[in-house]
């Protein structure tokens, strides 16, 4: 058994868990069933940047900061036995679990910022940890965040793991909130077939509403060997749009442009598909 100290430059612990040891540790039945765990875990990773404070948190969600800091200990206690290699030892001497599942970025009036460590963020990804079963649940997350503070996303054209098929309900794939959450940053909360559409203010930020379609419906996603559900594949447009471009007669020409739009960003991540087959998705010969 190896004592890790805290790094005096940094404030964190060296520690070494891989992504993979992050994924049998959540697939852990103790885990899967621990839903304070799993609440406060999923509220940091829908974080910005996966990055907040216990007390930001609990204001954002009108809970008990102490709520956040006690699953994170519980989270990082359960990683350390499970793994049994290493002890994590505070300034005190004693064991310590708080560096576990998070590395201390800063320190800003009394709060302590701290960022989930990629290695967990990238098992909760692998996983569809937190991903939403309807496209009505991510709408309900982005209407609940403030995102004046989000800059413009630039597409990372990164292949995604295709995430397991969800039976809860009806048989679908995932969503990822953070995907819909980026294009509409990537687009500025602008609709992309027409930049000049006028719409209302969202209430939570003021900032223009807008909803998100994917390009490839994500109902073929079973003719694709990786995810569809990427911000490549994901385009902002105002309410009109979006209807018009499920119901409306005159589409096809949506449809051109947003794909001459988006054609080399899908080709960067490994989708690649032609504009007579998307048409055909949407019943257009």
């Amino acid at each position: 058994m190896m004592d890790i100290y805290c790094n005096s430059r940094t404030h964190n612990y060296d520690i070494n868990i891989s992504a993979t040891e992050w994924m049998e540790i959540l697939r852990r039945p103790e885990i899967q069933d621990d839903d304070n765990i799993l609440s406060a875990l999923e509220k940091w990773y829908l974080a910005p940047e996966y990055t907040a404070s216990c007390k930001s948190l609990g204001e954002i969600y009108g809970q008990d900061h102490r709520f956040f800091s006690v699953q994170n200990r519980r989270l990082g206690e359960f990683a350390v036995k499970h793994l049994n290699r290493f002890r994590l030892i505070g300034e005190n001497g004693k064991e310590t679990y708080w560096g576990v599942a998070w590395i201390e970025l800063n320190k800003e009036k009394g709060k302590f910022i701290v960022r989930l460590r990629p290695e967990l963020v990238s098992a909760i990804k692998a996983l569809g940890l937190f991903a939403q079963e309807t496209e009505d649940a991510v709408n309900h997350y982005l209407q609940k965040h403030d995102l004046r503070k989000e800059e413009r996303f630039e597409f990372l054209h990164e292949k995604c793991e295709k995430p397991t098929l969800s039976k809860r309900t009806t048989e679908s794939y995932p969503r990822n909130p953070i995907v819909a959450k980026r294009a509409l940053c990537h687009a500025e909360f602008k609709c992309e077939f027409d930049a000049s559409h006028g719409t209302f203010p969202r209430m939570i930020d003021g900032l223009p509403y807008m909803e998100t379609h994917h390009l490839i419906p994500l109902k073929y996603a079973d003719r694709f060997d990786i995810s569809i559900d990427v911000p490549e594949n994901t385009v902002c447009l105002c309410s009109t749009c979006h209807n018009r471009i499920h119901y409306g007669r005159n589409k096809k020409e949506m449809i051109e442009y947003l794909w001459s739009l988006r054609k080399n960003d899908l080709h960067q991540v490994g989708i690649d598909i032609d504009l007579s087959e998307i048409l055909r998705f949407y019943l257009i010969q």
